[in-house]
């Protein structure tokens, strides 16, 4: 049983879970099936006029946590190319940031971060994605709408002047959960010893 923080980074808005499998540290409690999320929560980067700024937000973001964190895991930052979506600076650039938000992890938690591509992460936890043009929406949104029908059923999201719609970060914040979900499902990696040569 552990407590982990997952993390969506995004050079846009991060996305934060903490989970904590256990039920222990729930304050004030979220648990649905089993469930338990501690908080779902983002560090927005409106505002911030350079790289370094946006890492600095996440470095407080990460000192404000008050929970005995365990467990640091991270989307797999995207590694190749989308038609139309990425471009080599913009790879170049999430690689970048992840690895300075992993480093902060780091040393904010004492705890060696985990990575979880987002396709196994979404396997894991049960949800099952459509192309976009056929399910009319966009794989963030359709993570968003399974797991506010299942896992986040009934979640307080707060919500926009309109009173009904859920406030946009709850996507990165859902997708976080969906990490630390998959993380919790698949337990702490395995260290394999090597093998001696008789």
């Amino acid at each position: 049983m552990s407590v982990i923080l997952a993390l969506d980074v995004s050079t846009s808005c991060t996305g934060i879970c903490v989970y904590d499998d256990a039920g222990v540290f729930l304050d004030p409690p979220y648990e649905r099936a089993g469930h338990c999320v501690v908080l779902l929560d983002r560090v927005e980067f409106k505002g911030c006029k350079s790289f370094w700024d946006k890492a600095d937000k996440v470095e407080q973001a990460l000192g404000s946590l008050k929970h005995p964190i365990d467990r640091v895991v991270l989307e797999e930052p995207l590694l190749g190319f989308r038609p139309g979506m990425s471009s080599a600076q913009t790879i170049s650039q999430l690689l970048r940031f992840n690895g300075i938000v992993s480093n902060l992890a780091r040393k904010a938690f004492n705890a060696e971060p985990e990575y979880v591509s987002a396709n196994h992460a979404r396997k894991v936890a049960g949800v099952k994605l459509q192309r976009t043009s056929i399910a009319g929406m966009s794989q963030k949104e359709q993570v968003f709408k399974h797991m506010s029908e299942n896992d986040l059923k009934d979640f307080p999201w707060p919500k926009k002047k309109d009173g009904t719609t859920p406030v946009d970060w709850s996507r990165d914040a859902t997708d976080a959960y969906v990490i630390a979900r998959a993380a919790a499902i698949d337990g702490p990696p395995q260290i394999v010893q090597p093998m001696r040569r008789a």
